[in-house]
């Protein structure tokens, strides 16, 4: 009964995770295909096995037992996975077709003979597990080559930025995960008598995968960076370093001496609602549509959040750090901060990123974000895919 929930939770977790990526998939450089791929394998086979314990879905046992032979898919798709990470390629390549031949024949194989032929000589299914092992490790020492040339043996001096820590730590936990899962089948494959029924002992100690696959999920789950991208992550965790965190701009208590008394006498009016005010404003700032419109005012801003206008007038005086004026830059730039980590200029100009913002033109673009940022955009860009 418990290892049945192990494996249904493993399989509801795994979904959860892949609904998480799939939503940041675009902008979400340790994301790709293969990734999809190995954890859709992993949760489908999960959560089947599952609910077969409790009852459910027995119809599909029969073709549970043939699907678990697909597993064989992931040791190609791990070192396209670390292939494509480091090659920035998200999408399925038809040239890595060739990577899948072998498996796929191995499959054929499997299905159509040894799956129907209950009296094969135990030196065959030997030679066949003997094959499948050679395979892995064929493709774990590609793996391993392509990451320790391109990722673990940099010097700190070539990959000292924090996502390509983050990529270091999250492929050699990868790595380490897979090779751990293929150590533990091969060792019940051959430490069975009969090796025709190799596979469904290997199956017996599906629970020592389960909770494996349950310690990799929790890492993706509760890493904000391989979840969304660091790219992103870090633009909203530090940006305090470029002064876009807007919260940093409000000024709650009152500090400020008044010099008119019609100030003083909307002072009485407003300060309740000071806490309101900065909340609304945030808001709508953060949904960035207003400030697209490049003639977008603070008269504009008063009609849309229905406050008055005098009421915003006095809140960016004596309560922001920043005009308004300031504030619509600051927000048109962290803008287009996130459409440049989303890959927007790879078929756009950055004119058209000025204007998709809410610029007039680059110019007035250029000089805020060298304002806001203390970089120039194209020091910017340079950063971003310097790892």
């Amino acid at each position: 009964m418990i290892i049945n929930l192990l494996f249904i939770i493993t399989g509801f977790l795994g979904f959860l995770t892949l609904i998480i990526i799939l939503a940041s998939f675009r902008r979400n450089k340790t994301i790709n295909f293969y990734l999809i791929l190995i954890f859709t394998l992993i949760s489908i086979r999960f959560l089947l096995s599952g609910f077969f314990s409790f009852g459910y879905l027995v119809y599909l046992k029969e073709h549970y037992i043939n699907y678990c032979k697909f597993l064989i898919l992931i040791i190609p798709s791990l070192y396209l996975y670390f292939k494509n990470l480091i090659a920035d390629q998200k999408l399925f390549m038809k040239a890595d077709l060739v990577h899948y031949i072998f498996p796929l024949a191995f499959l054929a194989i499997n299905l159509s003979v040894v799956s129907t032929n209950y009296f094969l000589p135990p030196s065959f299914y030997f030679s066949f597990f003997l094959v499948l092992i050679l395979y892995t490790i064929t493709y774990f020492f590609l793996a391993y080559q392509i990451l320790n040339k391109n990722v673990w043996a940099k010097k700190n001096g070539e990959s000292n930025s924090k996502h390509s820590i983050l990529i270091k730590k999250w492929n050699l936990f990868l790595f380490i995960i897979v090779l751990i899962i293929s150590l533990k089948l091969f060792a019940t494959l051959f430490l069975v008598n009969d090796y025709r029924s190799g596979f469904v002992v290997a199956d017996r100690f599906q629970w020592i995968g389960a909770i494996i696959w349950i310690i990799t999920f929790f890492r993706v789950l509760i890493s904000p960076e391989l979840l969304y991208g660091y790219p992103i992550f870090d633009i909203m965790k530090e940006t305090k370093k470029v002064n876009l965190l807007l919260d940093t701009d409000w000024i709650v208590e009152f500090n400020k001496e008044q010099k008119k008394d019609q100030d003083s006498k909307l002072q009485e009016k407003i300060d309740k609602y000071i806490i309101r005010y900065i909340n609304e404003i945030e808001e709508i700032s953060r949904k960035f549509e207003l400030f697209q419109d490049s003639k977008f005012s603070i008269v504009d801003l008063a009609i849309k959040l229905n406050i008055p206008n005098s009421h915003l007038n006095y809140l960016f005086k004596y309560h922001s750090k920043i005009s308004f004026l300031d504030y619509k830059k600051k927000i048109r730039i962290y803008r287009s901060i996130l459409l440049i980590e989303s890959n927007y200029l790879k078929t756009n100009t950055m004119d058209s990123l000025a204007k998709e913002v809410g610029f007039a033109s680059y110019n007035p673009f250029f000089t805020s974000f060298k304002n806001v940022t203390g970089i120039s955009p194209q020091k910017y860009i340079i950063k971003k895919n310097d790892f």
